[in-house]
């Protein structure tokens, strides 16, 4: 059966299917079981019914809380699915105004902040991850490729899953980004924000995510080191590749 990787909804652009990606040992993510997300609260009717239809379990908010309180869930929250607002960055830190950077590099040393700041609320989401209770989930942030970008690298990183598919999984963002950036813009609330933000940090370049993957390694020995660094149990890790592997 034929695998479409994007969820093609009216009110989410990035809603994606982490499934199908090769790990070194030779296996593979499972299809229908993780998805990564833009921010969900504008999905319609049609989009609920879409969404229904996976059967989700849990949705892993990575925003600020009050990101979260801006938005609420919208249609989601008459939905039977379980709620966790795990905010992996300080308040006030997305979004904001700041000089120009220079491409790429700027991004990955962000995401690199992101584990000192939020690495407790990265545990908090893998361990839910580990959980076979928890599935399937979808996990998201704001546009779905920065917060959500890191969240879904350490977790196939941990896998095993190959450097080059994480970099085209998250480079799969930039396409996305357009479709994103053109809704925001004509949403009153976020359009004088849009307008502010440098264009390199409305971007999801594969250098980005490569360059991160890189100080990931030279700095923590790479996601499955920083994981148990960080207070992962090595049996959550097996876990994951037990639920998430094939």
């Amino acid at each position: 059966m034929a695998r479409h990787r994007l969820i093609a909804l009216n009110g989410a652009f990035n809603f994606r299917d982490l499934g199908g990606y090769a790990t070194s040992d030779g296996r593979s993510t499972r299809w229908g079981r993780l998805y990564r997300s833009d921010s969900l609260h504008q999905l319609t009717n049609e989009d609920i019914r879409i969404v229904r239809d996976l059967g989700l379990r849990l949705l892993i908010d990575l925003r600020t809380p009050s990101e979260a309180q801006r938005t609420d869930r919208g249609l989601l929250e008459a939905e039977p699915i379980s709620y966790l607002n795990v905010s992996v960055t300080r308040e006030g830190s997305e979004l904001e105004e700041r000089p120009p950077p220079s491409p790429g590099h700027d991004l990955a040393d962000r995401y690199l902040s992101y584990l000192e700041g939020g690495g407790a609320a990265f545990v908090d989401a893998l361990r839910l991850m580990a959980d076979p209770r928890s599935y399937p989930i979808v996990f998201s942030c704001f546009f779905g490729k920065d917060r959500s970008g890191v969240l879904a690298a350490l977790l196939l990183s941990c896998l095993g899953v190959e450097p080059m598919e994480i970099v085209n999984d998250y480079a799969l963002s930039e396409a996305r980004m357009e479709h994103i950036v053109t809704f925001l813009l004509q949403d009153p609330a976020y359009s004088d924000t849009i307008d502010r933000t440098p264009p390199s940090l409305l971007s999801a370049n594969a250098s980005t995510m490569s360059s991160f993957l890189g100080a990931l390694e030279q700095q923590h020995g790479g996601a499955r080191r920083w994981a148990l660094d960080a207070g992962m149990s090595s049996r959550d890790l097996d876990s994951l590749s037990l639920l998430l592997l094939k």
